[in-house]
């Protein structure tokens, strides 16, 4: 309820505020025409203001009630269930100790055995039995006061929660139509206003300031940039042609004029043993001293 009203509230200051600008702009419109459109249309918005109000007023009252139902009411008969639940559990607890204790004496009079609590006054006996007559009465009250509760209530529901449906409905319909028929009258818009020449063009607080020198040298660098982005493809295109020709593709020497010198292993079969011997460095061989070690093989 409180939502409700301070929504709608707001939204009738909303149209107040909009009624008081348009008002402003007919008084400083210097067109008769666009002046009488503001004018008249400040007022609509004045009367929207005072038709929401009027309605708010009308509906108080039902809204007043329809919480005190919801948030009194309600909340009251479900707290009385609550207490009247316990004090029925209550009861019940106590009835069903009473059954117990009739049980057992039963079971030690069949026995015919004495049974000590019956032999000292059976006091546990009559205090449960006090108890359950007062749980009784406390539960018969809490019994009476639900039940006239859920009568007020359901009395309430359909009695009265049908005649503040329809009168808040009913409300809400007049609002709306009175609207209509404020604004059911001729056009006010479109309307001409006469408008300077500058009206729509603004003044920067910061000036653009174009520095001249810097966007040269950022040209110059991107120029750079390219060249050698072009040399460095070009660099790279003869490495990568060269690693696939392969050191074993080159058909020239790197020194013409040097070559390397051929030497022929001799024919082994055809010589004697002297040249045999002296081909393999032997006749500088070490001599014993009783003779040489190789004896000579002519």
């Amino acid at each position: 309820k409180c939502n409700y009203f301070k929504a709608h509230v707001e939204l009738q200051q909303a149209v107040k505020a909009m009624g008081d600008v348009f008002a402003g702009l007919a008084v400083r419109e210097p067109q008769p025409r666009a002046s009488e459109a503001f004018r008249l249309f400040g007022e609509q918005h004045r009367s929207m203001e005072k038709i929401g109000h009027d309605m708010i007023k009308k509906v108080k009252p039902v809204l007043s009630d329809m919480g005190t139902y919801l948030y009194k009411a309600i909340p009251d008969t479900r707290l009385t269930v609550k207490k009247y639940a316990d004090a029925k559990f209550e009861y019940l607890a106590y009835c069903l100790k009473v059954k117990e204790m009739d049980d057992e004496e039963c079971s030690y009079a069949a026995l015919q055995e004495p049974l000590y609590r019956v032999e000292t006054g059976n006091y546990e006996y009559r205090l449960i039995l006090r108890c359950r007559q007062l749980a009784r009465a406390r539960f018969a009250k809490l019994r009476a006061d639900v039940l006239v509760k859920m009568e007020l209530l359901d009395n309430k529901h359909v009695q009265s929660l049908g005649g503040h449906l329809i009168k808040l409905i009913k409300g809400f319909s007049e609002l709306h139509t009175n609207t209509v028929q404020l604004f059911s009258g001729p056009a006010l818009f479109p309307v001409e206003v006469d408008l300077s020449n500058s009206a729509f063009q603004y003044k920067s607080t910061t000036p653009v300031v174009q520095n001249d020198e810097e966007d040269h040298e950022i040209e110059e660098c991107e120029e750079i940039n390219e060249n050698e982005d072009e040399n460095l493809i070009c660099t790279r295109r003869k490495s990568v042609a060269e690693s696939e020709e392969g050191p074993n593709s080159t058909t020239e020497l790197l020194l013409p004029d040097l070559q390397a010198p051929s030497q022929l292993e001799p024919n082994y079969e055809e010589m004697d043993n002297l040249t045999l011997l002296s081909t393999l460095c032997l006749q500088d061989s070490p001599q014993h001293e009783n003779g040489p070690l190789l004896p000579n093989l002519n």
